[in-house]
């Protein structure tokens, strides 16, 4: 049986709304209620989780204590679906409301609004929304062309567009200097020149005890005071409104406030940046790598995701999976080399391929799968034969009822109320019959998709030789939970298999500051310690 959990939202603004009859929040809830149960069928039960009361608050904007425990709610899945009686009560803005609605969709939360028959439950009631809420995008649209030009005419009179910034304290007049501020945004640009890396100036101004430039938000919620990111520092050293510049959309206007970096430090900073940024001439550009791994390496030392980068090296342009937390914090934060990424894909591909052709695997990943499913097909049909047992006395009943009015029998209020009794406990019997019959036949298909599983794996040893970058990457996730890599082992975890360990050789070159892998020893299991192959 479908459940649909729902929260009713219930808004008065005034003292007088909440005491009229048909405004106030007890009859919003009525109405709310009513509709609600008339929608519940045997297949489809529509239940009230929470009420969401919001007494003397206006609509105008979307601050409102109960509305936003209502969103916090949807986000947790708490509630699938939102009812109130008019549009009006959730939010007065269609604006406002066409953002709500772009979160229920998110969500999967379906809206109903008694007044303007909106119900997203329904086809006919999601295209009325739609039809409304073409009205609300084109607000969208003209509001943002017009807060467009607003910003360019502000940064053509070297104003400030708003936001935070490090090194000055944005007021109604423009960009002040905060002096301590000030101070470490030199500090950042002169280590630059010493050290000429991001990398370093990142480490040591974590490690002096710097953080980001912490700030209330309108909202009255506490933001920055963190550990400084290589992408934080090198947005700071290139951007030119340190040297009393405005930047919007690529241009650079002169600006209003007071610089503090000296042009030509920015220029020779920006120089080297650049400098160091130029791939190197001497070898040719290949293609753009396919990372087939992307999004399921994890490092092995604190369990983050591997990102994919590459750099330029002794034998040219080099792809890599590195860990994200040295890749953004540097080795205070996690030790872990990267790893070379052809080299991992390649190993990884070739326990792939070697999984796939043992018939004993095929097997074991099909009977598993199997074995579950009938365990609880089993299960299910004992409690189907339990249902129809219950429903055929019911059914007896109603008939034999059926029976004697039509043999002219008279019809008192008893047993009417007896009948009404017996039809509801009919309905109930067969909502759930209906839903457990569902269950058999999803476990059912279950069974038949391990079998099409199987044959999928026999046939990737033949499919991985000639499949394109792009479908390998699409085809190992089907078949790969995650892998964990250290320098020393890779463990690759597959969907309903043990963990595949695997012993790593490298060959290490000191003087380029590079290495590659160079192959591997597989281990059978996690608990093993005995090692396969050579």
């Amino acid at each position: 049986m479908d459940t649909k959990e729902c929260g009713l939202y219930l808004r008065v603004s005034t003292d007088r709304q909440a005491l009229a009859k048909d405004g106030s929040l007890d009859t919003q809830e009525s109405r709310l209620r009513d509709y609600l149960s008339s929608r519940s069928t045997p297949k489809q039960t529509w239940e009230v989780v929470d009420i969401y009361r919001e007494e003397g608050r206006s609509g105008k904007d979307l601050e409102r204590p109960e509305l936003q425990r209502l969103l916090a709610d949807i986000r947790s899945g708490r509630i699938n679906a939102v009812a109130c009686t008019k549009i009006d009560r959730i939010s007065r803005s269609l604006l406002d409301f066409y953002n709500l609605h772009q979160a229920f969709e998110e969500q999967g939360v379906e809206f109903i609004s008694l007044e303007e028959s909106f119900d997203t439950s329904s086809p006919a009631g999601r295209a009325m929304v739609k039809i409304a809420l073409v009205f609300a995008e084109l607000e969208r649209e003209q509001t943002s062309a017009r807060t467009r030009d607003k910003m360019q005419w502000r940064a053509e009179q070297g104003l400030w567009n708003g936001g935070q910034l490090l090194g000055y304290d944005n007021e109604e007049g423009g960009l002040v200097p905060n002096a301590e501020e000030a101070n470490l945004v030199r500090l950042m640009f002169e280590k630059y020149l010493e050290m000429g890396s991001i990398n370093g100036v990142t480490d040591f101004i974590n490690e002096a005890g710097y953080r980001t430039k912490k700030y209330l938000s309108r909202r009255g919620k506490v933001h920055g005071g963190t550990k400084y990111y290589v992408t934080n520092i090198k947005q700071i050293l290139q951007n030119p409104v340190y040297i009393g510049k405005i930047r919007y959309k690529g241009e650079v206007y002169a600006g209003k406030h007071q610089a503090i970096i000296d042009e030509e430090l920015f220029r020779e900073v920006n120089r080297n940046i650049e400098i160091h940024a130029k791939p190197r001439r001497n070898f040719r550009r290949p293609m753009k790598h396919t990372f087939i791994l992307q999004g399921l390496v994890r490092c092995g030392r604190c369990g983050s995701f591997m990102t994919t980068k590459y750099c330029t090296g002794s034998r040219g342009l080099r792809y890599y999976y590195q860990c994200t937390k040295n890749s953004h914090h540097g080795k205070k934060e996690c030790d872990m080399r990267y790893v070379p990424a052809e080299e991992l894909e390649r190993l990884v591909i070739e326990k792939l391929r070697e999984i796939s052709m043992d018939r004993e695997v095929l097997d074991e990943i099909v009977s598993k799968a199997n074995s579950e499913a009938f365990s609880d097909i089993d299960e299910f049909e004992k409690e189907r034969a339990l249902i129809e047992k219950q429903m055929k006395p019911v059914v007896r009943q109603l008939e034999n009822y059926l029976k004697a009015i039509g043999e002219g029998f008279g019809v008192n209020k008893s047993t009417l109320s007896r009948m009404q009794e017996l039809e509801e406990r009919k309905g109930q019997l067969q909502g759930r019959l209906d839903a457990v019959t569902q269950q058999i036949e999803s476990l059912k298909r279950q069974r038949l998709n391990a079998q099409t599983m199987q044959e999928s794996l026999a046939r990737f040893s033949q499919i991985i030789d000639v499949a394109t970058p792009e479908e390998k990457k699409s085809l190992v996730p089907r078949i790969v939970d995650y892998i964990v890599f250290t320098p020393t082992e890779v463990q690759i975890a597959l969907y309903d298999r043990p963990i595949e360990r695997g012993i790593l050789r490298f060959n290490n070159d000191e003087q380029g500051g590079d290495y590659a892998l160079e192959g591997s020893n597989w281990l059978p299991g996690p608990d093993s310690n005995q090692r396969q192959g050579g």
